[in-house]
């Protein structure tokens, strides 16, 4: 186990920019990062809305990389705001216009995913409905009428096909 050290303590490993090519260089890469990641979202995006969800899912290690580059970028250029700030990098507005637009492209891309996480578990919800009310107990009411509870049958579901 590794010790824990205070954060206060620790180094900080970012790159720290001092010069205005350094700024230009830090700016660009974000801007390579976001070329690589919208991509994978917008082809994310269109698989879940076409329903091919494990042609979307085949995405995700691709586009985790791809978002930890970018976070990585953000992150940096957070670190040196005063930096950029001072250095005003020519490509800083473009990267300004291009994060707002993929934020709006993220929030498509989850409002997406989340329907499609419901639509499943409404169809795996109804599927296990259905395969319950075939194995549950039958049940005497009053009057002698019968009665099935729903749902009492355990679910098993196999992923391979």
């Amino acid at each position: 186990m590794r010790p824990k050290v205070p954060a206060s303590e620790r180094p900080d490993l970012r790159p720290k920019v001092t010069r205005p090519d350094e700024a230009e260089a830090l700016v660009s890469s974000a801007l390579a990062a976001l070329d690589v990641l919208e991509p994978l979202i917008e082809k994310e995006t269109e698989l879940f809305r076409k329903g091919r969800v494990r042609e979307a899912l085949s995405l995700a290690m691709t586009k985790n990389e791809a978002a930890q580059d970018y976070t990585r970028c953000l992150e940096t250029l957070k670190s040196n705001a005063i930096a950029i700030g001072r250095f005003q990098p020519s490509n800083l507005e473009g990267l300004k216009v291009r994060h707002e637009a993929f934020a709006r492209l993220m929030s498509l891309n989850m409002a997406v995913v989340a329907t499609a996480r419901t639509v499943s578990e409404g169809l795996m919800r109804d599927l296990a409905d259905t395969l319950g009310q075939n194995s549950s107990p039958k049940t005497y009411l009053r009057g002698g009428g019968m009665h099935r509870k729903a749902g009492t049958a355990p679910l098993a579901l196999s992923k391979a096909v």
